[in-house]
């Protein structure tokens, strides 16, 4: 199994460093990155290089997650699509080791530009003379542990509808902006509304953001941490918290992924 497993996580790699569409959605996002470390380069102000670095640590950050989602989705989708996932099966490689193998070559990815990010964050301190503050390790720490409920959200979502549908489910139903709907229906209901559609909206609300994956389960703890890039020393539990809740769902979409996966027609 640890040769099928590290045969299979290779040939993922080399899948995602020929993949044009992740090349192209690299160099624009590197673009970006660029764009934002210009006015540090004609301003010496501690604080403007400060807010530079923070705006391009939370940037890198966030194509991280958005590329990390990417790779999920796309791994399985094309697999998929090109029907040559008979030819893998019949190696033999077992389903179960053939889904791993992508979700942890997708990983490793995110760890790799995780590093990256955090390297070059340090650098940037380094030369625009600014402390070297232990919340850059905490938030690539964080986004790649985000990153990994991401990748395994995405797998699920790939294997059991069309890629572009995939991406539109996960983009619109996600926990964030139900809370936010959840809070809205609260309000109206304790400010005399409380009418039975919308009671029943609430809860269809509530449900949702209870059921669906969230990227940072605790962001409302740790947010100060992206303002400061200081970590005390009673947040970093909330780093295993979100480590522990993005393995439970790595696990479950996992075996909801592998369930749909054996019931699919390859040929």
């Amino acid at each position: 199994m640890a040769e099928l497993l590290k045969a299979n996580i290779l040939t993922d790699v080399t899948f995602y460093r020929r993949s044009r569409l992740l090349f192209a959605f690299t160099l624009v996002f590197l673009l970006i990155t660029a764009l934002q470390s210009l006015p540090p380069l004609f301003m010496n102000s501690g604080v403007q290089n400060f807010n530079s670095l923070q705006q391009i640590v939370s940037t890198l950050n966030f194509f991280i997650l958005i590329l990390s989602a990417g790779m999920g989705l796309l791994i399985i989708s094309s697999h998929l699509r090109n029907r040559s996932l008979k030819m893998v099966f019949t190696k033999p490689c077992p389903p179960e080791v053939w889904l791993l193998s992508a979700f942890l070559s997708a990983g490793a990815m995110s760890l790799f530009l995780n590093v990256v990010v955090l390297g070059s964050g340090v650098l940037l301190s380094v030369l625009w003379h600014l402390p070297v503050r232990l919340g850059l390790v905490f938030l690539s720490a964080e986004t790649f542990v985000a990153s990994l409920g991401l990748i395994a959200y995405l797998m699920l979502l790939a294997m059991v509808m069309h890629p572009a549908l995939a991406a539109i489910v996960a983009i619109i139903f996600n926990a964030d902006l139900f809370y936010d709907f959840d809070v809205w229906t609260k309000a109206a209901i304790r400010s005399g509304n409380s009418g039975f559609a919308l009671r029943m909206v609430e809860r269809v609300f509530h449900s949702l953001y209870i059921v669906l994956p969230m990227a940072y389960p605790f962001d409302k703890q740790t947010e100060n941490i992206y303002t400061s890039l200081r970590v005390m020393s009673g947040e970093w539990k909330y780093l295993l918290f979100s480590f522990g809740y993005a393995l439970a769902l790595s696990a479950f979409c996992y075996c909801v992924a592998l369930y749909a996966l054996q019931r699919k027609n390859h040929i």
